[in-house]
């Protein structure tokens, strides 16, 4: 039976081979080129999938192909059959299982580009807010007030925004505290922010499932996490019961920031001249 298994895979391998046409110089270099783009993407969907509820799913799925092979090598009929028929509709499954993932993953896709005429002028706006948002956040840190900022991208969260009150008011350290003041009417939830504006408060935020948060953090750090994971925005999250100030991003979270390390971070993050300055560099060269 072994040996039987062992000519099946070399002859498996040799027909592999074989399709492969490395007959002149050009068709090398396409082989190169066509094993790297395939290397590349399985590191940028495993990147995609890490420490998301959906790298534990391929973990299972990678389980059953395991299964399926060694169900077809020692001819077990019954499980065979039920692994093909899993098997047959198995990317259906996988794509309404997945479905938040791959909507973040094309969404991930779909926000990027080159450079922004507008970008230098924005940034400008960009940096006056982030010293208005760290002076608030430090002050509602001393005093131990809850708090969760959501600061926008390129991904428009419109669904988010209807369901907040508008106010649409520049960015200020005042209105900030004003509005996580305990018992006033905009308190709970969150606020969105664009640039310069407040766009949005008492915004209610889709949750993270418990799996990809820590069972030490209470819910308005999972809404953080949720509404980073379908989206390129950034969050900042206050504790009301101990003050203390978290960055989130995809998922990821940065805790215990002082106002020094949390305006460094956003500065680097929500600098949308980046790319324009990597392209000057190029271009120079």
């Amino acid at each position: 039976m072994l040996q039987n298994l062992t000519n099946d895979f070399l002859m498996g391998m040799n027909e592999f081979i074989a399709m492969l046409d490395v007959s002149t110089p050009s068709r090398v270099l396409i082989l190169i080129v066509d094993i790297t783009i395939v290397s590349l993407l399985c590191i940028y969907v495993y990147r995609l999938i890490k420490k998301t509820r959906a790298s534990n799913i391929f973990k299972g799925v990678f389980f059953l192909i395991i299964l399926s092979v060694v169900a077809k090598a020692f001819n077990m009929v019954i499980l065979d059959f039920i692994l093909t028929n899993f098997m047959t509709y198995g990317i259906l499954l996988i794509i309404v299982v997945f479905q938040p993932e791959l909507r973040n993953v094309f969404e991930r896709i779909g926000r990027r580009r080159i450079v922004d005429v507008f970008d230098m002028d924005e940034n400008i706006y960009v940096k006056h807010s982030i010293s208005e948002i760290v002076k608030a956040v430090e002050i509602l840190s001393l005093k131990q007030i809850g708090a969760l900022i959501v600061l926008e991208r390129q991904t428009k969260i419109s669904d988010v925004l209807k369901e907040g009150i508008n106010i649409d008011s520049n960015v200020s350290s005042e209105l900030i505290q004003n509005i996580f003041m305990p018992r006033t009417p905009l308190h709970d939830g969150a606020i969105i922010i664009n640039k310069n504006k407040i766009l949005s408060a008492k915004c209610i935020l889709p949750l993270a499932s418990e799996v990809t948060v820590p069972k030490s953090l209470g819910t308005r750090h999972r809404a953080a996490a949720g509404i980073t994971e379908i989206s390129d925005a950034i969050v900042i999250v206050v504790s009301e019961e101990t003050g203390i100030i978290s960055l989130v991003e995809s998922g990821n979270f940065i805790r215990e920031l002082n106002g020094d390390e949390l305006k460094s971070l956003l500065l680097k993050k929500m600098d949308r001249t980046r790319n324009a300055n990597v392209i000057k560099t190029i271009v120079k060269k």
